[in-house]
């Protein structure tokens, strides 16, 4: 019965710090601080992708309202 527990709990933090990951990654492409919003996967997983999505939708409509609605531009063969 122990070995059970821990396996799932195991399983339950693997999952949560997976989720954090992914919720990192999109606030960090979107030039987010990774560990403000690693925390905040941890502290809400299912939660914080839907809210890393949300800022970054937000983000991406402030941008093109600054550029008054102009197509963002292009990059050149090898920039990032």
């Amino acid at each position: 019965m122990f070995a059970t527990f821990f396996f799932g709990a195991i399983a339950l933090l693997l999952l949560d710090a997976l989720l954090a990951s992914i919720t990192m990654y999109i606030a960090y492409s979107h030039g987010h601080s990774r560990l403000k919003w690693f925390l905040l996967g941890l502290a809400l997983p299912f939660l914080s992708i839907f809210i890393a999505l949300a800022v970054a939708i937000r983000d991406e409509q402030r941008a093109k309202a600054a550029r008054g609605g102009a197509p963002a531009p292009i990059p050149e063969p090898g920039e990032f």
